[in-house]
């Protein structure tokens, strides 16, 4: 078992991680509704060196669901059933040699929603490609303030030798809801 990484820190994903070839890894979010459907999404953009998105394609969100490496499951929008309702896994062997790092995040999708009031709710990345993985790092959504709509969770960066190391970013955004809220945390990154 990993010891869990904490705002701040960051894992050389070369040194801890368990798997024998290509590094895997399940970033999975939950929520519960107690009082009607909630709706909260995953979202990621893949970045150059400079820390750009470089084309519209590298914004991943339920309207674009895959890019090399990065592959999206189906959109919640209730946070109905037990354990993670949505989930990204990321392939860092397959990502292009162009993408520097890989922001991973969480936005408030529902029209009053925001991360300091979803019921129960936990983000977190794991190490492999399945929500039974080893976790090795979560974002503590308690720590969002009113209107919090958005928190840029992880940062996945390519380091030496093309391995990658994991960061645990932890920056929570006001961004609106809705679309608004996704194409704005894009948008941190133009």
């Amino acid at each position: 078992m990993f010891e869990v990484i904490e705002k701040g820190q960051t894992l050389d994903l070369s040194v801890v991680s368990k798997q024998e070839s290509s590094g895997k890894f399940y970033f999975g979010a939950g929520w519960d509704n107690p009082n009607g459907p909630v709706d909260l999404d995953i979202v990621a953009v893949l970045l150059d060196s400079s820390g750009k998105i470089t084309k519209k394609a590298d914004l991943i969100y339920f309207g674009n669901k895959t890019q090399s490496g990065v592959r999206l499951s189906e959109d919640n929008t209730t946070g109905e059933g037990e354990g993670d309702d949505e989930s990204i896994v990321i392939d860092t062997s397959l990502i292009p040699s162009d993408v520097d790092s890989i922001v991973v995040g969480l936005a408030a999708y529902s029209g009053s929603a925001d991360l300091a009031t979803a019921p129960n709710a936990h983000f977190r990345v794991c190490d492999g490609e399945v929500e039974e993985s080893d976790q090795i790092g979560d974002v503590q959504l308690s720590g969002a303030s009113a209107s919090d709509t958005v928190v840029a969770a992880f940062t996945l960066k390519r380091a030496a030798n093309d391995s990658w190391e994991l960061e645990n970013t932890e920056k929570f955004h006001q961004l609106g809801n809705g679309s608004r809220a996704i194409e704005s945390f894009g948008q941190q990154y133009a």
